[in-house]
């Protein structure tokens, strides 16, 4: 039986931070689970779960401040769920999540996480509007309430919390969210009902280029008429002049995922130019890039080092994306074969390597099980440089067993989710090779989010 009952009210001392950002405090031994807290504070909170071994809790008040913690600049912090850590200077966000890697790492089997060498986690370039891509979603309350333009509230698919600005955004994106918002109100559109699936106004998707100053958006509404077009890119343009190309696109699928079935009309152009290094790359509103741009530098020179490429290797980048990590490499690789499910992220790899005159990089579309062999097949020599950087759920087993079987002298696996990467790291162990060396790199501040990369060595070779 659970000590304390739900709605018990607590103080508790909080000691550590959890990987999702809630801090772990202590009520005469209970583990209790609370959010918007720093290690040091001492919390009265309510409890919202209660189960024998811990608790969840909701924060009443700070009834003793950490030194750790500082003011939150956004209005909308504690309701909005995307920021985790803005009460905390980044520097301890940081020092909290190598922590966290560095506890994933003791959960791998098999792996002694003192023959690890854990390097010193790399920060990332900027600590606010560092985003490249955004989505906001229209909302109303019932018919004919004031509309909204904003995140989901936590855990509430049909509740929207109006945002006036996002601190991780570009401030110039900022100035189009209240525009945005205003031209609809003007026009009479209605937001979009999830439950009855009928209503206009869906989505508004920002995509920013640090290397151009310039933004694309999309609007995505629920019917492709009642909409005058032109008003709305006027409105949108002139809050924000950095926008050179505006969509509206038609989104009447019962599901909330945030794409166009059908383009209904443009304005301007549909990409925009970004960089990472020397490299120039096209990045359409729907390709795959990095969301923070200089964060990724860094990230893909701690994967490059890590490879170790002299010019005579063969990498193979799994699930490569639009290219950008076989890309970066290529300028220290023999060959670069990139693979990758989306035909259209495929196409965008190819068209970048040819605007950056990369001619030794190669890129094929498919699945890892059919597709793999065939690409395998074509290569003259063996693959000895492996990279793959897999979505947040991690790699599927039989895709990892299939890469893993190509034996590659040395793998680096990029990461954005501790506990996934070690679970494929048990699997890479058992493969007959060693991890010997990891890097936390922080692509994003305020969040509890964390980027690693890790170096495995094939132990025959």
């Amino acid at each position: 039986m659970a000590p304390h009952r739900k709605g018990t009210v607590l103080d508790v001392r909080i000691d550590s931070l959890s990987y999702g950002g809630r801090g772990i405090g202590r009520h005469e031994g209970y583990v209790v689970f609370v959010p918007h807290v720093a290690p040091g504070d001492l919390a009265r909170v309510r409890l919202t779960k209660s189960k024998s071994s811990y608790g969840e809790a909701d924060l009443v008040e700070i009834l003793e401040p950490s030194s750790d913690r500082v003011a939150a600049p956004c209005s909308v912090y504690t309701r909005c769920g995307g920021c985790t850590g803005q009460h905390m200077p980044a520097s301890i966000q940081q020092q909290w999540k190598a922590r966290v890697v560095a506890d994933a790492l003791r959960q791998v089997p098999g792996i002694d996480p003192t023959s690890v060498e854990i390097e010193p986690l790399v920060p990332s370039p900027d600590d606010w509007h560092y985003r490249n891509k955004m989505e906001f979603t229209f909302g109303q309350e019932s018919a004919g309430s004031p509309l909204k333009l904003g995140f989901h509230l936590p855990g509430n698919w049909k509740h929207i919390l109006n945002v006036e600005k996002c601190w991780l955004q570009p401030d110039p994106l900022n100035r189009l969210l209240e525009a945005a918002r205003l031209e609809g109100v003007r026009q009479g559109l209605d937001a979009w009902n999830p439950v009855m699936h009928q209503g206009m106004l869906r989505q508004l998707l920002i995509r920013w280029s640090v290397a151009e100053g310039r933004a694309l958006v999309a609007l995505l509404t629920g019917r492709a008429r009642d909409l005058d077009f032109d008003a709305f890119r006027r409105a949108i343009c002139e809050a924000c002049p950095e926008v050179k190309g505006f969509v509206w696109g038609l989104n009447a699928n019962r599901s909330d995922v945030a794409r166009a079935d059908e383009v209904i009309q443009t304005w301007g152009e549909d990409t925009l130019v970004e960089r990472l290094g020397s490299l120039e790359f096209r990045v359409s509103l729907g390709s795959f890039f990095q969301t923070n741009t200089r964060g990724a530098e860094k990230l893909y020179q701690v994967a490059k080092d890590y490879l170790g490429l002299t010019g005579r290797e063969r990498l193979l980048d799994a699930y490569c994306g639009t290219g950008t990590i076989g890309l970066f490499c290529a300028d220290k690789a023999r060959e670069v074969y990139g693979l990758e499910l989306v035909r259209e992220a495929v196409w965008d790899a190819r068209e970048n390597a040819m605007r950056n005159g990369i001619k030794n990089a190669t890129f094929m579309a498919g699945d890892m099980a059919t597709t793999l062999p065939t690409l395998l097949g074509g290569i003259e020599g063996p693959i000895d440089r492996l990279v793959v950087d897999p979505p947040r759920s991690g790699m599927d087993k039989k895709a990892l067993s299939a890469l893993l079987d190509i034996q590659a002298p040395v793998l680096v696996y990029v990461s954005c989710n501790p506990t996934t990467m070690a679970r494929d790291l048990s699997q890479i162990h058992e493969a007959g090779y060693r991890l010997d060396r990891l890097r936390p790199v922080d692509m994003f501040p305020q969040t509890y989010h964390i980027e690693c990369v890790a170096r495995c060595i094939l132990e025959s070779v």
